[in-house]
C-alpha cells in the first residue's frame, strides 16, 4: 500500500492520512480522491494534469518537481503533500 500523508491545511480539511493500491502518482491521488471526496484531486492537479505550483509534494522525500519524470511507486512508497507554506 502506498501512504498519502497530508500536512497543515489539507489535514484539516481532509484528514492526516490515507493508503491506496496504486502503480502511479497519478493513480494514487485518484484513489485518494476516492476517499477524501473529488475535490482533492485538483487540490494537487492543474487542469492541465501538471502538479500545482502552489503545492509541495514529496515521494519518498524528494521532491517531484526536482524529479525528470514520476516513478512507478511500489508496496510503502510514502506521498507527502503540503499546502502553500506562509507565516512569519
Amino acid at each position: 500500500m502506498v501512504v498519502i500523508e497530508l500536512f497543515a491545511t489539507l489535514r484539516e480539511r481532509y484528514g492526516k492520512r490515507v493508503e491506496v493500491e496504486a502503480e502511479d502518482f497519478e493513480d494514487a491521488i485518484r484513489k485518494a480522491s476516492e476517499v477524501f471526496g473529488k475535490s482533492f484531486y485538483s487540490e494537487v492537479f492543474e487542469e492541465a494534469g501538471s502538479v500545482r505550483d502552489d503545492r509541495i509534494v514529496l515521494i519518498n522525500g524528494r521532491n517531484v518537481k526536482d524529479l525528470e519524470k514520476m516513478p512507478k511507486l511500489k508496496k510503502e512508497d510514502k506521498i507527502s503533500i503540503f499546502p502553500p507554506i506562509a507565516g512569519g
